[in-house]
């Protein structure tokens, strides 16, 4: 019975015959019943086991377990091993909350590839809930664990502990102990094993039954509050400061590519709901918010250097307008005009590279830039500041001071012209 259950989630869950499948596979009963129930099926299968460099010996025999499993079953199957310890530290992270987000990284390349396939089931997810709970999560957190995020699939979440326990037993299955699952010391165990037995002894009824229920609403909420965040597109203040703070968190989490934590979404959120036109929010070493002209954007240093943008585009950078816009043809071209039937690819403004060649427009002959800018004696200091706009290959189109590359200037063919500009406040 488990197994046609099980099947029919895998085909719901978008896995079809010849997906490839990687199962993470820590050696305990959950990831053993995951990989057996998926063996027998048409997949490209295989397992990785993480090492968290944790528990010793004991930590050994799990890999080796697991090892001469996939032996035994004929499965592919790749050990990695990681310090949890030394990674949470770095972050400061608790050794739990270090251990997962290590082996979630460790893991990340596989969803590249196909499916990853997690053993996560009933009882986690309502586990889960207690976990968020305590570190104030919102709707998202509080729905639980996504049976699918991407390639990122959990197929036992339809399945309590007790069925799958029930299928081990049934099918013979081997499997490793953990002995840091009885540890109460860890939050996860102190909820499985101190507060929900208490919850469901009680006279009311099935606790547990109670509060999937209630996730599941949760979920749907949260599916809603999502689908009215992506449909913000604009990301300037105009757009954002009226948002409820549910709405305008998903908004900004996207935008950065990762959630925000709250400090620093309550201090954006300030920013953009101000008076102000103009302001930033340092979240990390290398990584800032930034409004300029009520325009907002996510930067980090390297970003600083380097930016897409479009014909017809206005970038703004602190006090600086980058312009690309069209330029009447019946009207003289200036040396900022460039053709776009010239532009062959992405253009990118960025600072100068080695090995970058520019002829200016009226010049002969390309030559390095670099070299170019020398002879012309401009100081070194505003060599390395010197804007240029490229193709994403690094074809230079353009240079801040002395316009179009000859490849790309306009001339008595030029049917459509941009020009380009860089505009500093105040000058």
């Amino acid at each position: 019975m488990m197994r046609e259950q099980f099947e029919e989630n895998l085909r719901r869950l978008g896995v079809r015959p010849g997906s490839i499948c990687t199962v993470a596979l820590s050696g305990g009963r959950d990831s053993v019943v995951l990989l057996h129930l998926l063996k027998g099926l048409e997949l490209s299968l295989r397992a990785v086991h993480i090492h968290h460099g944790l528990r010793g010996e004991s930590a050994d025999r799990d890999a080796q377990f697991c090892e001469e499993l996939c032996r035994k079953w004929q499965i592919p199957c790749t050990i990695l091993k990681g310090d949890a310890r030394a990674y949470g530290k770095a972050r400061g992270m608790s050794l739990e909350e270090g251990a997962r987000a290590m082996r979630y990284e460790m893991l990340a390349p596989y969803q590249e590839e196909g499916f990853l396939a997690t053993a996560h089931h009933g009882d986690d997810h309502a586990e889960t809930f207690f976990i968020n709970l305590y570190r104030g999560s919102g709707s998202a957190g509080l729905s639980g664990i996504p049976e699918k995020r991407g390639n990122l699939i959990r197929p036992l979440l339809p399945f309590s502990r007790a069925q799958i326990s029930a299928y081990a037993k049934e099918e013979g299955l081997s499997f490793c102990m953990d002995e840091t699952n009885e540890d109460s010391a860890f939050l996860r165990n102190f909820i499985r094993k101190e507060i929900l037995p208490r919850l469901n002894e009680r006279a009311e009824g099935n606790f547990t039954k109670g509060l999937l229920a209630s996730m599941e609403n949760l979920r749907k909420e949260q599916e809603a509050l999502d689908q009215w965040a992506s449909r913000i597109e604009k990301c300037e203040k105009d757009s954002l400061k009226d948002l409820p703070d549910a709405v305008l968190k998903r908004v900004l989490d996207r935008l950065n590519g990762k959630p925000l934590d709250r400090l620093h979404f309550e201090l954006i959120a300030n920013l953009l709901r101000g008076d102000a036109l103009h302001g930033q929010v340092q979240m990390e070493k290398d990584r800032y918010f930034r409004m300029e002209y009520g325009r907002c954007l996510f930067l980090s240093k390297e970003q600083e250097r380097e930016f897409p943008i479009g014909l017809g585009e206005r970038v703004y950078r602190g006090d600086t307008m980058f312009s690309i816009q069209p330029w009447e043809i019946n009207t003289p071209f200036t040396h900022f005009s460039i053709d776009c039937d010239k532009i062959r690819g992405n253009l990118i403004f960025r600072h100068r590279r080695e090995g970058d060649r520019f002829c200016p427009q009226g010049r002969e002959g390309s030559s390095h830039l670099a070299k170019r800018l020398k002879n012309d004696r401009l100081p070194k200091s505003k060599r390395d500041r010197l804007w240029i706009l490229a193709e994403e290959n690094g074809r230079v189109l353009w240079a801040e001071g002395y316009g179009a590359d000859q490849s790309a200037a306009c001339d008595g063919t030029t049917k459509r012209a941009y020009c380009v500009e860089i505009m500093r406040e105040g000058k």
